[in-house]
Order: C-alpha cells, then structure tokens, then sequence
C-alpha cells in the first residue's frame, strides 16, 4: 500500500455521532462562609458513539462574575471515557476555584438543577 491510500483511508474514516445530548444549568456558590458570590453556567452534555472520549460537557459561563471569589474560565470543555469519569472531573475542576458541587432537593427548586455549594 502506498502512502497516498493510507492517508486517503484515513480520510474516509467515520465520524463519531452523538447520541445523547442535554442541557442544564450549573449553579455555583463560593464555599466560604463570609462571602455569597454565585456563578451560572449553562453546561451542555454530549455522549457519542465511539471515540477514546466519547462522553464531553461543555461549560460556558452565563451570569454576573463573582465579587470577591477567583473566577473560573468562561468556556471550559471536560472529555471523559465514561459518565462517572466525567462527574468526578467536573467535582475536581470546580473545587480548583473554591466551589463544591452538590444536588439541589426537586421540592427546593422547579428543574433538576445542579447546585455548585
């Protein structure tokens, strides 16, 4: 095989498709106790069909920038492997800037929000 046809091989390989996508707000609250700044991110999940990371959250930053906290990235993108994977790395990056992830009770708010503490 020559090297024109592998790289045209290549070329022709599948894409990956995504078959599960959703959307979702991330509330944030800085984790101290004299300081009440909060930030909203509106997070989009993506779960393809193959790939060495088939499974991406999209964090784009929708709000007012905090006060007194350190402001994390407006765009961020999290790839995982798997689902878990994904969740303990969005727990790692958000504890990076000084908040904590934790789920909100259905009865306190309308949506199942996440609420970053």
């Amino acid at each position: 095989m020559k090297r024109g046809e592998l790289i045209k091989h290549q070329n022709d390989m599948k894409k990956a498709t995504i078959i599960y996508e959703e959307t979702r707000i991330l509330k944030a609250k800085y984790f101290h106790p004299k300081f009440d700044d909060y930030l909203d991110y509106i997070s989009k999940t993506r779960i393809k069909d193959s790939g060495k990371n088939p499974v991406e959250m999209i964090l784009t930053f929708d709000g007012i920038p905090p006060f007194a906290a350190q402001m994390p990235p407006e765009k961020h993108t999290i790839e995982a492997s798997a689902i878990l994977d994904l969740c303990v790395k969005v727990i790692k990056w958000s504890k990076r800037y000084g908040y904590e992830l934790k789920e909100v009770p259905h009865n306190k708010i309308r949506e199942s929000w996440l609420y970053l503490r």
